[in-house]
């Protein structure tokens, strides 16, 4: 009786190494994936950055051109786009109204 409760000690105590050394595997494996999802989520952040930063320069561009399409509007219609006379009629063509006009298009 005293062998069987020690063979059945031994053995339980083997099954507990056993789990043991399952947990330890275990908790690294949990270790090494939480250090990839945070890499993850950083890189992910990152990228997630950059793409906002390109929508915003697209839009910036998209606001750019239509401001400049919009001050050739008004001068084609007939009225200064210059600081010094906006909103004024012209007559003829303006230099410093051209002149804008031009460095505006060099900018796009």
């Amino acid at each position: 009786m005293d062998q069987e409760i020690l063979s059945s000690l031994a053995h339980f105590q083997e099954q507990i190494e056993a789990l043991s050394l399952r947990f330890h595997k275990l908790k690294d494996i949990t270790y090494q994936l939480y250090q990839e999802n945070e890499e993850l989520q950083r890189e992910n952040e990152e990228l997630k950055s950059l793409l906002f930063k390109d929508q915003e320069k697209a839009e910036e561009a998209v606001v750019k051109k239509e401001g400049y399409s919009n001050l050739i509007h008004i001068y084609d219609e007939g009225y200064h786009v210059c600081p010094l006379s906006f909103g004024e009629r012209r007559k003829g063509d303006c230099l410093f109204c051209l002149n804008l006009l031009e460095n505006q298009g060099k900018e796009k």
